[in-house]
């Protein structure tokens, strides 16, 4: 299993689904890695946390995947995870919050949460389900 921090956002391209599926290009950073199993967590850009009035708070929920379908959409590869089980967070948290930042590059839509995260970010999430 894997943990992966992933962009999503009200105004986004993408038919997303909050609470129900995330819709991605595969050819994006790490957007093959994703696979059954692993967990989701989900982030608003700073744009959009400061149009919410939320400011650092930008991490908003969790998922598990269930089910990962694949398909092409104007010749580009897109995938969608279907979740298992989705928990929005009472409240969204910032980083801080989760023992600091965790994303590898700051630039790429879905990044890969160390392994050696998995266990501090997962014991204070756990926290706000």
């Amino acid at each position: 299993m894997n943990i992966f921090i992933v962009n999503q956002n009200p105004e986004s391209n993408y038919n997303d689904s909050e609470g129900e599926f995330y819709n991605y290009p595969t050819s994006i950073p790490n957007g093959k890695q994703v696979a059954v199993g692993d967990l989701l967590l989900f982030l608003l850009s700073s744009k959009s946390a400061s149009k919410m009035n939320l400011g650092e708070f930008r991490i908003t929920g969790i998922s598990k995947i269930d089910n990962i379908t694949y398909y092409n959409q104007f010749e580009k590869p897109m995938a969608i995870a279907s979740y298992e089980w989705y928990k929005k967070f009472k409240s969204p948290l910032s980083f801080e919050q989760i023992g600091g930042e965790p994303r590898i590059n700051i630039q790429h839509s879905i990044n890969k949460i160390l392994q050696e995260r998995h266990i501090e970010i997962l014991s204070k999430v756990i926290h706000n389900i």
